[in-house]
């Protein structure tokens, strides 16, 4: 029971209460969407197979910047959805 106890212990310790300012808590909370949607974007370029066949990525950069995008485009991409709040 000790380790349990000192598991939850830790947790708590780790939950921080809300942030009182507001500016803090938009910042963090657009760094974590724009993360969010550069993870969604690389994903989207994944090969996937079922049963030994190859399924084709949707690839949602290159359809939108084209072939020959970097990595940097990507970011900017993901930067401008979520401001725009909305993905397409």
């Amino acid at each position: 029971m000790g380790g349990i106890g000192k598991r939850i212990e830790y947790l708590e310790q780790r939950i921080r209460p809300p942030e009182q300012d507001k500016a803090v808590a938009l910042q963090r909370a657009l760094i974590r969407d724009t993360l969010d949607e550069f993870a969604s974007l690389k994903a989207s370029r994944v090969v996937h197979y079922r049963g030994g066949k190859r399924i084709e990525p949707e690839d949602i950069p290159a359809e939108i910047l084209g072939p020959g995008y970097t990595t940097e485009d990507v970011w900017e991409l993901a930067r401008k959805r979520v401001l725009e709040g909305g993905r397409g």
